[in-house]
């Protein structure tokens, strides 16, 4: 008998500041900060998680932050501005034992739907030696012409409308 592969369910919700401690641990994760580190120095996770909602409230001003859930235990994190002509994905992250499953594609295909319901392009930035960026292009995304930094690149995915 083949087994039948399902797809998780996933369910998003906001971020509140009781999951502020868990979103550290998956900032400190997701940037490859030493635990023992952190462990050692906790003030230094604090500096840079509040550095980075400084700059996320300075430059992304109505983005909002949810906890990606997987039977009702968050693995990841998306941060989703809003614009009047496009969706902006701020930042995009699972726990390292969620990726490589698929589960990121899926959160990736239900904002490509937002986006694609709202006729809007969706944008985002990454680290050229991501991974993910096979992913992105995958999806539909391409690398915007002009972007000054060779380390980071901006990138853009244009709506498709329904024939």
């Amino acid at each position: 008998m083949s087994e039948i592969k399902t797809r998780p369910t996933l369910l998003r919700r906001a971020a509140g500041s009781a999951d502020e401690p868990w979103l550290k641990r998956l900032f400190a994760q997701l940037r490859g900060l030493d635990a023992a580190m952190i462990e050692a120095c906790p003030a230094l996770l604090d500096q840079q998680w509040q550095l980075q909602q400084r700059i996320f409230a300075s430059d992304y001003p109505g983005a909002r932050t949810e906890l990606i859930l997987l039977d009702g235990e968050p693995i990841g994190v998306l941060t989703l501005e809003e614009r009047e002509d496009s969706l902006r994905i701020v930042e995009i992250g699972l726990e390292a034992h969620q990726r490589g499953r698929g589960v990121g594609e899926q959160l990736l295909l239900e904002v490509i739907a937002q986006a694609d319901h709202q006729s809007k392009p969706l944008e985002l930035a990454v680290m050229r030696h991501n991974p993910a960026v096979r992913l992105y292009l995958r999806l539909g995304f391409e690398r915007l012409a002009g972007a000054p930094d060779e380390a980071q690149w901006q990138m853009r995915r244009e709506p498709v409308h329904p024939a």
